[in-house]
């Protein structure tokens, strides 16, 4: 094995906790969520949806707190390896807490239970995100380097981190596909062995430097001081931010999908309409999967920004596409996908190495990479809300009896959701990009 192949097998296994951690979001967005919103809500569960969605994406409010404490431990082990294993133990025990609120039909429990888990999970992605750039910072020491990681380590960690979430996607489908007629709460189970396995192997592999110092907690003017940006010093990594915020925003529209499918199609069997969400979701992320590495390599090559503009590009296509598909039949649905792949896949190969290359200067690694995570949240947030509050309004007449119950809605509503949470902020995108002065 030469020295380029080394180094990727060492970059795939220390961002190991990516996988799991888009697998279990993936599912949860696509599939869990939605079924556990009718099932516990018998009321509003297009609102509900949103709600647990907002719950998981409120949750990465930690990772800044998370990322300035790891800073500051003392620990043989390093700074970030002791709260990747704290978030593992205690959002596996959050899963078995979703197990039996959702056995139980425990509705408040239920929430409870998603919102430690889903704390925990982003305890323990703040403290991996900002690995990559210590070790790569350790690697490069004696080298000349004008950053925490050079051009080239950012382009390939990038790629990985993007290929690891694509992966991660395509493992959470087949997982529904094997569930299918099994107890929803059996993905609880397999989420709680996959973070322990991840977590295990980016342990073992990423050899930190022991973190010898007295360990100091931050107090409440440094906490709040983790959430602001020197717009003078750091404005790059604001539109950073800002574009990752609008990216997230326009994900939001896969949250929906499912709905989409049973109403556009006329699918009335959940199996079926789980078969064929699966499908499209499995086309979008192997086609992501395989344009993630290559597109990091034309990154490398052209520059982040020419493939942000194309991505962007490419996903406004894929939410009209969306639009098109109940017109124009089922195979529309599975191009849309295919151009979803595209665009997502190029995005995410050059997300994380925005990221390092625009980090601030007046933060540690992992305080800056739990800022670029609240951008997701914001996003993940917004989006959810835009098109759950639009298909609200937009009922499918006598689907229920009760205008608390409406759960089937309009194409128009539909359309208008997909349009102002997904190709708006994509096209939003481009803009914040073009603010980046750095060269990336």
């Amino acid at each position: 094995m030469d020295k380029s192949s080394r180094g990727t097998a060492l970059w795939l296994c220390v961002t190991a906790y990516q996988l799991i951690y888009s697998m279990i979001t993936s599912s949860f967005a696509l599939s869990v969520l939605p079924r556990e919103a009718e099932r516990l809500n018998s009321e509003a569960s297009s609102l509900w949806l949103a709600v647990y969605v907002m719950i998981c994406g409120a949750t990465q409010l930690v990772c800044p707190v998370a990322g300035m404490c790891s800073d500051r431990v003392s620990s043989a082990w390093g700074r970030r390896r002791p709260f990747l294993v704290a978030g593992s133990l205690v959002s596996s025990a959050g899963f078995v807490l979703l197990y039996f609120a959702s056995l139980w039909s425990w509705p408040k429990t239920f929430m409870l239970g998603l919102f430690v888990t889903e704390m925990a999970l982003n305890v323990a992605y703040a403290a991996h995100a900002a690995l990559p750039a210590d070790l790569s910072a350790a690697s490069a020491r004696d080298l000349e380097s004008t950053g925490p990681c050079r051009d080239a380590e950012a382009g390939i960690v990038s790629g990985i981190m993007a290929l690891h979430s694509f992966i991660g996607a395509v493992l959470a489908m087949g997982v529904m596909e094997l569930m299918k007629g099994q107890p929803l709460q059996m993905f609880y189970i397999i989420y709680a062995a996959g973070v322990v396995f991840c977590s295990s192997i980016v342990c073992s592999v990423a050899k930190e430097e022991a973190s010898v110092h007295e360990t100091a907690l931050p107090s409440r003017g440094e906490i709040l001081s983790a959430y602001t940006l020197d717009l003078q010093t750091d404005l790059d990594f604001f539109w950073v931010c800002c574009g990752r915020l609008l990216f997230y925003t326009s994900q939001a529209v896969i949250v929906f999908m499912e709905y989409f499918i049973r109403d556009m199609f006329e699918v009335k069997e959940e199996a079926v309409v789980i078969s064929r969400l699966s499908t499209l979701v499995l086309i979008g992320q192997l086609v992501g999967a395989a344009v993630a590495l290559p597109s990091s390599r034309l990154s490398d090559r052209f520059g982040c920004k020419p493939m942000v503009f194309a991505s962007c590009y490419v996903l406004c296509a894929t939410f009209l596409t969306f639009i098109m598909a109940p017109k124009f039949g089922w195979c529309v649905m599975e191009i849309g996908a295919t151009l979803y792949g595209l665009g997502a896949g190029s995005y995410m190969s050059v997300d994380y190495a925005l990221a390092l290359k625009c980090l601030p200067t007046s933060k540690e690694s992992a305080q800056s990479f739990g800022l670029w995570g609240i951008a997701g949240f914001l996003g993940s947030c917004l989006g959810p809300f835009l098109v759950g509050g639009v298909l609200f309004f937009f009922p499918q007449p006598g689907s229920q009896p009760k205008a608390w119950q409406r759960s089937h809605f309009q194409f128009k509503g539909y359309a208008l959701g997909i349009l102002v949470a997904g190709a708006l902020p994509a096209l939003a995108v481009i803009r914040a990009t073009m603010y980046i002065r750095r060269e990336v």
